[in-house]
């Protein structure tokens, strides 16, 4: 073995064998590729050759650094990545075997033991000075203080606390969240997209190509519970970092309006400077076909009346910001007009809304074809959105910050979404995919992006 990646793959080897887990790590592996569905048999047998290959080496003391990718593979399924963690290294954030509930407890990547910075220099967001502004949006990276601490540490700037409702409300059946594999480069503009996505896919950690496929269907714990977690959250949010706070109202006409009212002041009332309406999420379930309800915000009534009734509901120190996913351009050109004295930013996109299916035809997620696509294949989508978005600001002489998110993945991607107006960017798939992304923008860009307040 020689060189660092040698040195920390001795790290990940004494610990494993400290903990009697070499000799199990093939079946452990299969068990977790299998746990939702079974790959055809000729994958099947190239992976239980490769992992049984591994061991060996390991078992022999032979493994070097051309052993990390596929090490970092196998301990992931076979639900052992802390150890990778453990040595700093990469690993996705967010266990797909793992439910809902167990991930809100434990981020599962690596946390940097010094959150790194732009030195003093800082950024405008909200009406707040915030650091490079780069961070997480409302999903389930940020669902909980663990998670918050986490992104902090790892140099995230602007979080947006996961959605939350009124009432308890269970995730959808597992699995919740595959990587896409098949999908390295960016759809068209607002494509419909037909993926294929295997629960055993897998994409090494830190790859700028990467697209994920999830469905959650907007889970949420009781508002006792998240209330009180949200506080511990918010207390942990240091001068030059920003949470806002993702809701959801649930039912029809009046009933909607209510609710989103209700679980916005229950947000305020637990601390958030910032209000996110999820006007925007394809996932929630429905009887119709394909299993979900289209979002929210395709239509342009609904959505003035719910924000309308939420900024009458808040304090006036409350931020409120508008989460939609991805309009056309008509769509969006009427809309923002009557957002934008409401609404003291505009976030976007979601997820785009895509049929998804295993290699074998079968729906990825149990009787939902329809799931939300993120990652690199969505980003011409968000820069497109993103674009339109600052327009319609600018020619209209509107005054609202833009939060973009949508396929941002490596330094580049964050910076082009900055480059054309978006005064925050946050990423999804990015930050499960690569836990060390936003360490990465900051080393590449936190001395020169421009639009900073404070400079040293």
């Amino acid at each position: 073995m020689t060189g660092a990646g040698s040195a920390a793959v001795r790290e990940v080897r004494t610990e494993l064998v400290h903990r009697d887990l070499v000799d199990g790590l093939p079946a452990a592996f299969l068990a977790g590729v299998t746990r939702f569905a079974r790959p055809p048999q000729a994958e099947f047998d190239a992976l239980a050759a490769q992992a049984d290959a591994l061991t060996r080496r390991l078992a022999g003391g032979d493994a070097g650094d051309g052993d990390l990718p596929l090490l970092t593979r196998v301990l992931y399924f076979a639900g052992h990545a802390d150890v990778l963690a453990v040595a700093g290294l990469p690993v996705p954030g967010y266990d797909v075997l793992g439910t809902f509930r167990e991930n809100l407890a434990r981020p599962l990547g690596p946390r940097l033991p010094e959150r790194p910075t732009a030195g003093a220099r800082r950024w405008r967001v909200l009406g707040r000075s915030v650091g490079l502004p780069i961070g997480v949006p409302a999903c389930v990276l940020n669902g909980s203080e663990a998670w918050v601490r986490h992104n902090l540490a790892n140099g995230y700037s602007v979080l947006t606390y996961k959605t939350v409702r009124g009432r308890e409300h269970p995730p959808n059946e597992q699995p919740n969240w595959t990587f896409a594999p098949r999908e390295t480069a960016s759809l068209p503009p607002g494509a419909e997209a037909d993926v294929v996505a295997d629960p055993w896919d897998w994409v090494a950690p830190g790859t700028p190509e990467v697209s994920t496929v999830n469905s959650f269907g907007v889970p949420s714990p009781p508002p006792e519970e998240w209330m009180a977690d949200l506080e511990r959250s918010l207390a942990a949010v240091g001068e030059d970092a920003l949470l806002l706070v993702s809701v959801m109202g649930e039912g029809n006409g009046t009933d909607l309006v209510e609710d989103f009212s209700r679980t916005a002041r229950l947000a305020q009332e637990a601390g958030a400077p910032v209000i996110e309406l999820n006007l925007s999420c394809p996932n929630t379930l429905s009887a119709s076909a394909g299993g979900v309800k289209p979002p929210l915000c395709l239509d342009a009534d609904a959505t003035v009346a719910v924000v309308e009734a939420v900024r009458r509901a808040l304090d006036d120190r409350t931020g409120l910001v508008a989460k939609l996913s991805w309009l056309d351009e008509q769509q969006l050109a009427a809309l923002v007009p009557r957002l934008a004295p409401l609404v003291d930013g505009i976030a976007g996109i979601n997820t785009l809304q895509s049929r998804v299916r295993r290699s074998d035809g079968a729906p990825t997620f149990p009787g939902r074809e329809l799931a939300g696509l993120s990652g690199v294949a969505v980003h011409g989508s968000a820069l497109d959105f993103t674009r339109r978005l600052v327009a319609l600001r600018e020619a209209g002489g509107l005054r609202f910050d833009v939060l973009a998110m949508g396929g941002v993945t490596d330094p580049a991607s964050f910076g082009a979404l900055f480059a054309i107006g978006a005064d925050a960017v946050q990423s999804a798939s990015g930050a499960f995919a690569d836990p060390f992304l936003a360490q990465r923008c900051i080393a590449a860009l936190g001395g020169t992006l421009p639009r900073a307040v404070e400079v040293s």
